[in-house]
């Protein structure tokens, strides 16, 4: 390492939870029994800034597909005409949007653990819930080996399931406060938008793949092996 380089500042890191540790030195033990096999690592991870500014970017098809059926089932959005009520019915959308963020975001983790347990060798077992205070992040973390196609699902569905097919549902009944938390939840799941496509770009050299959650970083790791 050049003087350059030695001179510039460490990033500061985080202090790690009792269970993000004990869940690093199980990532660990993994990673050494994979790459004495002869598997290499690939590191597909990204900053919780990167993801929420550039996967909210790839919501955005998304939120315009949502926006515009709405639209066109509807003949309007309704924003206006609340705006216009003598009683103050915004205040009560913008509490039940308010109120509503934690236990989504809550069933937005369970919904990813529900799906990656299917593909787990212990079922649920194999999957950790926690909360990074920090970052004001919960999140959930797969302890075993998953395949391409259930990593794949699993980060999706909560998107999919509180997001898209909410939406659906908003402009059917054509109500605002719905097509309202379906948009929000949709940009909730940038970060999984994100990792997804990093993962469907990832070009495998090798036909043996291990998908491994990263124990403490947003993403995963692949261990290929040729």
């Amino acid at each position: 390492m050049s003087n350059n380089s030695d001179s510039k500042p460490k990033k500061k890191e985080r202090k790690l939870t009792e269970a993000e540790i004990k869940r690093k030195a199980n990532f660990k033990a993994k990673e050494a029994a994979l790459l004495e096999k002869g598997y290499k690592r690939k590191d597909l991870t990204v900053s919780i800034a990167k993801a929420n500014f550039v996967g909210v970017l790839l919501t955005v098809p998304f939120v315009a597909a949502i926006l515009a059926g709405y639209y066109l089932y509807n003949g309007h959005f309704g924003v206006l005409t609340l705006l216009k009520e003598s009683s103050p019915r915004y205040f009560i959308y913008l509490a039940i949007v308010f109120v509503s963020f934690i236990p989504l975001a809550v069933i937005h983790e369970l919904i990813h653990g529900f799906f990656w347990s299917k593909g787990a060798e212990n079922g649920m077992k194999d999957i950790q819930y926690g909360f990074i205070k920090e970052q004001l992040t919960p999140y959930c973390a797969c302890l075993c080996p998953l395949s391409k196609k259930t990593y794949i699902i699993g980060s999706l569905m909560p998107m999919t399931i509180l997001g898209i097919l909410l939406g659906i549902v908003s402009i059917f009944v054509g109500q605002l406060l719905l097509l309202i938390i379906s948009l929000l939840q949709i940009m909730g799941g940038a970060g999984d938008i994100l990792i997804t496509s990093m993962l469907l770009r990832y070009q495998t050299k090798g036909k043996d793949v291990v998908l491994l959650d990263h124990p403490t970083d947003c993403g995963l790791v692949a261990f290929e092996k040729a």
